[in-house]
């Protein structure tokens, strides 16, 4: 691949299966609410995406609604006690290493997700992940949030990197959405939540079917270390 200068990931089903852990969370709050059970693969999609719209979306209720401020405050209560105990087995096998060998030839890190910043500094920081980025960018701080580019111009911005020098890693549409809106080339991920046939027809530059494939795209000479 061209040289990239930095690497920006996405955070639930690219760094952590957090979705695998998160889908019988948000069935339980969903049977709770009485509300019609939506498709399966609404709620697995649903588990990669920010809590109130995503609630909103399953109950079928306005963002805003008492019932999904309720529901999502449930869920997050639940993921505190279920999930973020168990973060750190979580992290999808090699992504350690591959940040490492990132950090170790210089490139900038940061992580920009649909989360808050503190609750993803917090899944980060449980996961053992935090210290390998420079920057976290969640959801609010920018005008716009995925699939728009801002939040991948505002890590660029911070990192110092031209966003041409940028590749962006994620599992869904929206992340490839964003780096084409950036001007940024992106890797799809296929162990998350979007099929792979999705992200090429978003616009992915490369596909990885694991971490080990992934750091094939981004360190090309790291299979010959």
């Amino acid at each position: 691949m061209a040289e990239c200068a930095a690497v920006l990931f996405d955070l639930d089903g690219t760094l952590l299966d957090t979705p695998a852990a998160s889908v019988p969370l948000l069935r339980r709050v969903l049977t709770r609410s009485r509300r019609p059970a939506p498709p399966a693969n609404h709620v697995r999609a649903s588990a990669d995406l920010p809590m109130e719209p995503a609630f909103a979306r399953l109950l079928g209720l306005p963002p805003g609604h008492g019932l999904v401020r309720l529901s999502v405050n449930r869920f997050q209560e639940l993921f505190r006690q279920r999930v973020l105990p168990v973060a750190a087995q979580l992290v999808f096998p090699g992504i350690p290493e591959l940040l490492h060998g990132l950090r170790e030839s210089g490139r900038g890190l940061a992580v920009i997700t649909g989360r808050s910043r503190s609750s993803a500094e917090e899944l980060l920081a449980a996961a053992g992940l935090l210290g390998a980025f420079d920057l976290v960018v969640g959801n609010w701080m920018t005008p716009r949030g995925k699939p728009c580019a801002d939040p991948a111009l505002l890590a660029a911005r911070t990192l110092g990197v031209a966003p041409e020098r940028c590749v962006v890693v994620g599992d869904s549409v929206e992340d490839v959405l964003m780096a084409s809106a950036a001007d940024m080339r992106a890797a799809g991920v296929t162990f998350g939540v979007d099929q792979p046939c999705q992200l090429v027809a978003a616009g992915a530059t490369w596909l990885a079917a694991s971490p080990a494939e992934l750091r094939g795209v981004l360190e090309p000479g790291a299979r010959a270390r």
